[in-house]
């Protein structure tokens, strides 16, 4: 009878034990938590260049993707006119992001560097169905910083996201990140053949970070770079063949790939 009473009090013990090591601030169960108390890594994750018309039949692809591989695709870039279109965000876009956002994907509005206004934010962030946040086209390409901190702000206020695509690592671009201005940042933006070339903060957490990768042209090939992406402790990314109008013929292996691969 001792023996079973000891062996329930091992149990119960145990169990506080894994609540409190998974358990976070606010309460919730943390999947990053769990795979680091379990010494497994996260996958890494997917942002995902969309320029194409809101009624293009391709979107139903990234919603079954989505669906089937939940968590995966982590950011949708919303690029009405190469930025804002309009006065108001229309009806269709509308449809598109509450259909990602059901997905819990989140949606990020295209603003370009030299179109940076809290106008063109507000065209995102306060439509009656609003993006994420915001993705900063060709931020940070050079030390904008101390402009840029305006934008950054506003985002941040409307509870939004700050994702910048400098393209490449500029040296200014850990500032971006460490200051909060940033969230994350995209730090290559060039064919594939290039990947090497890919240079990273050791410091920078992984979610901080991504990579866009083009010119791929084969499945293969996708999984060669994700795999050589998330070695190098980069926790987004895309793989695309060569156009953002067209998803990549590889699309939903991609997204299978990526829920299978873990980041550094």
């Amino acid at each position: 009878m001792k023996k079973v009473i000891t062996a329930v009090l091992v149990a119960i013990a145990l169990s506080f034990v894994l609540y409190f090591i998974f358990k976070t601030h606010d309460g919730t169960i943390s999947e990053s938590g769990i795979g680091s108390a379990m010494g497994q890594n996260t996958s890494i994750r997917m942002i995902v260049v969309a320029y194409f018309d809101p009624r293009d039949p391709q979107w139903e692809t990234i919603y079954a993707a989505a669906d089937k591989y939940p968590k995966t695709i982590q950011y949708v870039i919303i690029n009405p006119c190469s930025g804002p279109c309009g006065d108001t965000i229309s009806d269709d876009w509308k449809k598109v992001i509450t259909n990602l956002k059901h997905r819990g994907i989140k949606t990020l509005g295209y603003v370009f560097n030299t179109a940076e206004s809290l106008t063109n934010i507000d065209y995102y962030m306060k439509s009656s169905v609003p993006t994420d946040g915001i993705f900063f086209d060709n931020e940070s390409s050079t030390d904008n910083l101390k402009n840029f901190k305006q934008f950054s702000d506003h985002v941040h206020n409307l509870g939004g996201i700050v994702y910048i695509n400098p393209g490449y690592n500029f040296p200014q671009v850990n500032s971006y990140i460490t200051s909060g201005s940033t969230d994350i940042a995209n730090i290559h933006e060039i064919e594939s053949d290039k990947s090497h070339h890919i240079l990273i903060n050791e410091d920078l957490p992984p979610a901080k970070l991504s990579v866009i990768l083009g010119n791929v042209t084969s499945s293969d090939e996708m999984a060669s770079k994700l795999k050589e992406v998330a070695s190098k402790g980069i926790g987004t990314v895309y793989v695309y063949e060569n156009s953002y109008s067209t998803l990549p013929s590889f699309f939903l292996d991609e997204v299978k790939q990526a829920s299978m691969t873990p980041v550094k």
